[in-house]
């Protein structure tokens, strides 16, 4: 019956979900490998509900994983502590509490702490807040990681684990597919997403291209580290009168 696949009615404990903070920890160590344990799987716990379904391939990169989860996961609060810290150090750079720079080319100064400080701090925040939230204790979103959500040791459980698949793609609220040149090359995905879109519409279905996530984050640090290169140059070099 469809109702056995999709439910776990009578079998609510294979219904786990791991804090999306666990996951990402220590730069998503747990995509470092297939293999795994009982240890892995008391990583998550007994949910009702699964926020999201992690749907990718073991053949991909760790870190690759690991910067698509972060850039879809943090990104928003990166952006707003970004932009936050750069109306703070704007006023305090404006009040003359931090040195400014007056360039020939530009009709105000800009603040120099603000160019040095921001990017980095975005890649902090992107990179390492599910670190110190997991710290905390805080945060609450569960993800369902195939690693950690059925057993990999205890084959009773891994086939019943296996065969609630369904189950588990009908109690979360949304999947995310981090996507590369293999993912549709796979059966299993395949099935995972074909699985996914006949239970919940498709606005439920998110898709991270992991190259889209990693240009991104190179043309950032390019684009700091180019505006860093300008500024000294341009201070320190051609026209250090200009600093104050």
């Amino acid at each position: 019956l469809v109702s056995d696949i999709v439910t776990f009615q009578g079998c609510e404990e294979l219904l786990r979900g791991s804090r999306l903070e666990t996951v990402l920890r220590f730069g998503a160590i747990i995509f470092r490998d297939s293999r795994g344990s009982a240890a892995t799987y008391s990583l998550s716990r007994r949910v009702v509900r699964i926020g999201t379904f992690i749907s990718h391939n073991w053949s991909v990169g760790r870190f690759k994983k690991f910067v698509a989860l972060s850039f879809h996961f943090n990104f928003d609060l990166s952006l707003v502590l970004m932009v936050f810290v750069v109306l703070v150090l704007g006023v305090a750079s404006a009040s003359g509490a931090f040195p400014v720079v007056q360039e020939v080319s530009r009709k105000y100064p800009s603040g120099v702490v603000c160019r040095l400080v921001c990017v980095p701090l975005f890649f902090c925040v992107l990179f390492l807040i599910r670190d110190v939230l997991g710290c905390l204790g805080v945060g609450c979103h569960s993800v369902f990681l195939d690693k950690t959500c059925i057993h990999q040791e205890d084959l009773d459980i891994q086939l019943r684990g296996i065969r609630k698949l369904g189950g588990f793609l009908c109690n979360s609220g949304e999947m995310l597919v981090l996507y590369t040149d293999v993912y549709l090359l796979k059966l299993w995905t395949v099935y995972e997403v074909a699985c996914f879109l006949s239970l919940h519409p498709v606005s439920r279905l998110r898709i991270v291209p992991i190259s889209q996530a990693r240009i991104f984050c190179v043309a950032l640090a390019y684009i700091y580290l180019a505006s860093v290169l300008s500024l000294i140059t341009r201070t320190f070099v051609a026209s250090p009168e200009i600093f104050y």
